[in-house]
């Protein structure tokens, strides 16, 4: 080969991947958007009959994203839910205790915050995710797996109406095949403008890892149902209880919702709704029994798909100083208790 046309040869392909590299605003977009991504270490009180005692999360990892200078953290509801205890690891390695504000197990999202930001952290935009086109490229940051600092990238897929989803009923979803994985839950989905469009929150698979169908709640949904309403964390978890359940359990109805988990500082744990201490299995079915049982919330009982619609539309229209009305069941008594919004 002539060496003129080979030295043009090798010429045109380090220009072709200088071009490339710098049509690729990727590298430069995570470095700036990692800081704002921290990941989410829970902890949980295990109760087995009188004894109780602090264990870590099964899973207990996740991701979040900073959206203010005050500390304000979005992630998903599932990661945070029931946690009696939440630290936050920032990009620096450096930790902070974290309180939940907000968390809408109906929408998979919830807010929490730490007391301050460690220096030169700022925090990510949120995007309008109304502007978003099927086919965008769009990329995720968390901690799948625990490994931290993790970049995948992929394209929104598809978009999926609110009540589509019936594992986050009142939220509004992106598909995306960018890779999700556990760890990754909670953690921002961004456009190539770097502004938080989504949040990671499950994925759906046949072997339990990505294969190309992730879910994330959209920003929109963010701002409806965690920044334009009251702070709103129950903080409990309930299982359902049919009619052989109910007479089994006497109760006055033929259906209720066993509380199985009440959090520490919560909604629930602030009004003394008490969850179950004894672990057991009925039908194949594992239940912590020995806790209230939910009769009704602001009149709605646990018995019909209609009646659980009212309750989710009660919930999302809450303001501070709302109080949602509840009757339990507690030692073969009704009690009504309040659950007040702050």
């Amino acid at each position: 080969m002539n060496t003129k046309i080979g030295l043009l040869i090798i010429g045109l392909f380090y220009h072709s991947l200088t071009q490339a590299f710098e049509n690729n605003p990727l590298p430069a977009l995570y470095k700036k958007l990692l800081p704002s991504v921290v990941t989410l270490h829970t902890f949980e009180n295990e109760v087995m009959g009188n004894t109780t005692r602090v264990v870590t999360t099964p899973n207990g990892l996740g991701s979040g994203v900073i959206i203010s200078n005050d500390g304000i953290i979005i992630t998903a509801s599932h990661v945070v839910h029931t946690v009696d205890a939440l630290q936050v690891e920032f990009e620096t390695g450096e930790f902070k205790k974290a309180k939940v504000l907000s968390s809408i197990i109906w929408g998979d999202l919830a807010m929490i915050q730490v007391d301050a930001l460690p220096e030169n952290v700022k925090p990510a935009q949120l995007g309008d995710s109304n502007k978003v086109q099927i086919g965008e490229k769009v990329f995720v940051i968390g901690a799948p797996q625990g490994l931290i600092k993790t970049l995948t990238v992929g394209y929104i897929s598809g978009k999926h109406p609110v009540g589509s989803r019936p594992a986050a009923p009142m939220a509004e979803f992106f598909q995306t095949d960018a890779a999700i994985n556990p760890g990754n839950s909670g953690g921002p989905l961004f456009n190539m403008a770097g502004e938080i469009i989504g949040i990671a929150s499950h994925i759906q698979s046949h072997s339990g890892g990505s294969e190309g169908l992730g879910f994330t709640v959209t920003s929109e949904t963010v701002k409806e149902l965690l920044l334009s309403r009251g702070h709103f964390w129950s903080g409990m978890v309930v299982s359902a209880m049919g009619p052989e359940l109910a007479d089994a359990f006497q109760l006055p109805q033929d259906t209720g919702a066993l509380i199985q988990k009440v959090a520490s500082g919560s909604l629930a744990f602030k009004a003394g709704l008490q969850g179950g201490t004894i672990h057991a299995m009925i039908e194949d079915e594992p239940f912590i029994l020995g806790g209230d049982i939910i009769l009704s919330i602001d009149g709605n009982r646990f018995d019909s798909k209609s009646s659980l619609n009212r309750l989710m539309k009660s919930i999302k229209s809450l303001k501070s100083g709302d109080r949602l009305h509840l009757v339990i069941w507690r030692k073969g008594r009704k009690k009504k208790i309040d659950l007040l919004i702050p």
